[in-house]
């Protein structure tokens, strides 16, 4: 029971980062209602392609990633694909969390009187919680426990707080065809199989309990994300000067989303919650994937994460990502872009296509088999392709 929490809670800061702090903002001109259907949409494609990752992780022995994951099923092709795109997209989460921690950490030492460059808080962000995931597993479990509950007190907290202050005459009536422009970060937000292998290994191949701690720690996420866009249009309307639409191409979108709160809310119990929850937001989801990158980078170097191997891996993890914050300060919305892009081709298309070659042409012994035919991966491969072109088309057309 005490590691099924454990795992429910990583799924949950997993998923819950600086994605949904940038939801309110992305989906604004989708409105409320569409947005909602949007979530519950990319819940049911990204928790269903996680089971699928989870179905063919359990076909090879412990300790197989996406790489290994890839190479049995797809061949050297297939693994040198898998290889680059994979590293692509999880350096695109932890790119937006330094930047989105940056921010965070600038804002907070600017409210205590301290003026320090940006590049300064993102090494200082990434030397304190580097440090942590470099540790391994069983202390990210703990420091993600203690912020976890942090983070969910806080955010029913600040939900509970805005929610006194919100008029039904700012929610934004929303049009359809914008749905789409929100796919990919909507997605994304839910984009925590990276972390399912090292799961697998915490729970000891035990399914029922991954299956319960993959399902809990996706629906807790997607209650959350929906009460947050209910209260953020209510009090914060899309035009005007402090409005959400200005933060679409906004250089600092976390301090933007604040200044916005406090200027419609003008109180400093919401402003003392929504930097606790901003900040712990980003640190759970950036030690969980960060922890990921990590054991991924591992697999795929065939390095012992011991040593001198510790220190490459960890140097391998991190410095790449820091460098891209430092260099380009306004990478937050523009990395969730591709990070969300990628998510769709290698978190729910490919581990469909593993998942039918496992099942149809290798006709592997499966120790666990997610519900659904042909026609169901099929169709689930067919979606993830269409949404990633029009994801692919999006992002260009956005420069």
């Amino acid at each position: 029971m005490n590691k099924t929490i454990g795992g429910t809670l990583l799924v949950a800061g997993t998923t819950i980062g600086g994605g949904m702090l940038s939801l309110p903002i992305t989906t604004v001109q989708s409105g409320f209602l569409y947005s909602t259907l949007l979530f519950i949409a990319s819940w049911i494609l990204m928790t269903f392609t996680a089971f699928l990752t989870l179905e063919v992780n359990l076909c090879f022995p412990r300790n197989s990633h996406m790489v290994s994951m890839a190479r049995h099923t797809l061949g050297k092709p297939g693994a040198f694909i898998a290889w680059t795109v994979y590293l692509l997209l999880l350096y695109s989460i932890i790119s937006a969390y330094i930047a989105g921690g940056q921010d965070v950490f600038h804002g907070l030492l600017q409210s205590i009187g301290l003026e320090l460059p940006t590049a300064f808080c993102a090494i200082l962000f990434v030397a304190l919680f580097g440090f942590v995931v470099s540790r391994g597993v069983r202390q990210v479990d703990i420091v993600n426990r203690i912020l976890m509950f942090v983070k969910m007190g806080a955010i029913f907290a600040l939900i509970f707080f805005i929610a006194l202050h919100a008029k039904r005459a700012n929610y934004p009536q929303g049009q359809f065809s914008f749905i789409l422009s929100a796919t990919s970060i909507a997605l994304l937000s839910f984009a925590f199989s990276p972390i399912v292998p090292t799961l697998r290994a915490y729970f000891d191949d035990d399914v029922r309990q991954l299956r319960i701690a993959i399902l809990l720690g996706t629906v807790l996420p997607l209650f959350c994300y929906i009460a947050w866009n209910a209260v953020i249009f209510a009090t914060v309307p899309e035009t005007g000067d402090f409005g959400l639409g200005r933060l679409m191409h906004y250089s600092q979108p976390i301090s933007g989303l604040l200044e916005s709160l406090h200027y419609y809310i003008p109180s400093s119990t919401v402003m003392l919650l929504a930097k606790v929850f901003s900040s712990v937001c980003i640190l759970t989801a950036f030690v969980s994937i960060a922890l990921s990158l990590s054991d991924y980078l591992a697999d795929g170097f065939k390095v012992n994460n011991e040593g001198w191997g510790k220190v490459f891996i960890t140097g391998m993890t991190f410095l790449p990502p820091l460098l891209v914050a430092i260099f380009y300060p306004r990478a937050f919305i523009l990395f969730l872009g591709f990070a969300g892009l990628f998510s769709i081709l290698l978190l729910a298309f490919l581990p469909t296509l593993m998942a039918w070659i496992c099942r149809y042409r290798l006709d592997m012994d499966m120790p666990y088999q997610v519900i659904g035919g042909k026609s169901v991966l099929i169709l689930t491969m067919s979606l993830t392709l269409a949404l990633g072109c029009f994801a692919g088309y999006d992002l260009v057309t956005s420069f």
